[in-house]
């Protein structure tokens, strides 16, 4: 007669509960994860900000399509070291 082995006797399945059970928690945290990619704690959003007007004959400031005074420099002369 062949000898039973003690720890086959304390094997037990998990039940249908215990698995849905890990089931529902999997599945709450892929859903956790996913909103906290989507949705990022602490992220920064922008703020709908309205259209500016087009620019009236003389306005310069708050304005879309105002006129952007630009200083061009000459480039400096190369030096002349010879190195």
């Amino acid at each position: 007669m062949p000898k039973k082995d003690p720890d086959q006797a304390r094997y037990q399945p998990t039940s249908r509960r215990q698995r849905l059970v890990v089931i529902a928690v999997t599945a709450a945290t892929v859903v956790v994860l996913w909103l906290l990619l989507i949705y990022r704690p602490g992220g920064h959003y922008t703020i709908y900000d309205p259209p500016k007007p087009a620019c009236k004959p003389g306005q310069a400031t708050d304005c879309v399509g105002g006129k952007a005074d630009v200083l061009l420099l000459p480039p400096a002369p190369a030096s002349n070291s010879g190195g």
